[in-house]
């Protein structure tokens, strides 16, 4: 199928300066040093470690949530070891409050310079997801995966590309996704966004793939087709009774596969969130597929092909390390890889330039 519809615009982007590519990369660093000091709390210094009296002796006990285990009676060992506990832990939560202070100073810095992109909303439900699910394996689909490119290229694209009221989370259902609360208990995704981001989310019946809150704004959750459709895949169930559910649909399962994009993104507050998403060849190639459908909506058909021009355009451009070579191409399924071949074809060009772009 030819691909049309296209913009002639050679791009729907600008560049960031100077000032404000260094505060985002100053605020990236926070959070990478701030989620390296919670992994390590929730790691090793959850809970408590206090003395407790059995039979008349005591003994030093390691308590999280409902959790108590013994570490045997006082003795010079488990005097060493409550000692190091109680200094590991307030030496960590000294450094995660200095680095709060960090984040909240550049995060001001930031809403000066009026950079604000993601949703408050998206953004807390990606960092609650990184901080209770460290290897949770999901992916941001959709519009809100420009963030992630644009932060990549150091460019903004326009406001119109970016906007949306909801947030598509693409899991992959080969592994059974883990989200662990503070009590060490395993959690579900709806507990998790209602006391953690928002307690008026609220699922679409039981087991649905979406929640809503009080004010409009969507996390669905989706995942690949299985084939056959019969298959059980081991992520597919919800992780607790009435959770959500992510919804199977055709065309995920090479997103899934596809090489993994991993930044930092900033939020409409200034503050940042980790965003993964495919590489970004494989958004627009999805992108073209999706426009081409049958069914597809004649209005968000122009959407699909304005925002994969776009991340065409941007890649082309700004982000040589993403070839769109016929190696790249080789791997696509050929209906799609067709369609992405027309696109490139279709772009208008300026031919080399034989200087440097000083």
């Amino acid at each position: 199928m030819k691909v049309t519809g296209f913009d002639n615009k050679m791009s729907n982007f600008n560049d960031l300066s100077e000032r404000t590519i260094r505060e985002r990369i100053n605020q990236s660093q926070n959070w990478e040093a701030w989620i390296d000091a919670e992994d390590t709390r929730r790691h090793s210094y959850l809970g408590s470690m206090n003395w407790e009296t059995r039979n008349g002796k005591a003994y030093l006990y390691r308590r999280t949530g409902k959790i108590g285990k013994s570490l045997g009676p006082r003795s010079p060992e488990t005097e060493a070891a409550i000692a190091a506990f109680n200094e590991g832990k307030q030496r960590i939560e000294q450094r995660l409050a200095r680095l709060g202070d960090q984040l909240n100073t550049q995060a001001a810095i930031l809403r000066g310079l009026r950079h604000t992109r993601l949703s408050e909303t998206a953004a807390k439900v990606l960092r609650e997801m990184r901080i209770h699910g460290r290897n949770h394996g999901a992916r941001v689909v959709g519009t809100n995966a420009l963030y992630a490119y644009e932060a990549l290229a150091g460019v903004l694209f326009e406001e119109g590309m970016t906007a949306t009221g909801d947030i598509d989370i693409l899991l992959d259902d080969r592994n059974r996704m883990r989200l662990i609360a503070d009590t060490k208990e395993a959690l579900g995704i709806t507990r998790l966004i209602q006391e953690k981001v928002d307690k008026t989310f609220r699922p679409h019946g039981p087991n649905g793939y979406r929640l809503t809150n009080d004010s409009g704004y969507m996390v669905e959750f989706i995942r690949p087709l299985p084939r056959p459709f019969s298959r059980q895949m081991p992520g597919a169930a919800p992780l607790e009774p009435d959770d959500v559910t992510a919804v199977p649909l055709d065309g995920l399962q090479w997103l899934v596969n596809a090489p993994e994009v991993d930044t930092i993104v900033i939020d409409a507050r200034g503050f940042p969130a980790p965003l993964s998403c495919p590489d970004p060849r494989h958004f627009a190639a999805h992108k073209l597929w999706v426009a081409a459908l049958s069914d597809r909506d004649a209005g968000k058909a122009l959407r699909d092909r304005t925002q994969a021009s776009a991340v065409i355009d941007l890649i082309v451009q700004k982000l040589p390390q993403f070839p769109l070579d016929d190696a790249f191409m080789a791997t696509l399924p050929s209906a799609i890889g067709g369609l992405l071949a027309d696109a490139l074809k279709s772009r208008p060009t300026t031919g080399p330039k034989g200087a440097p772009d000083w």
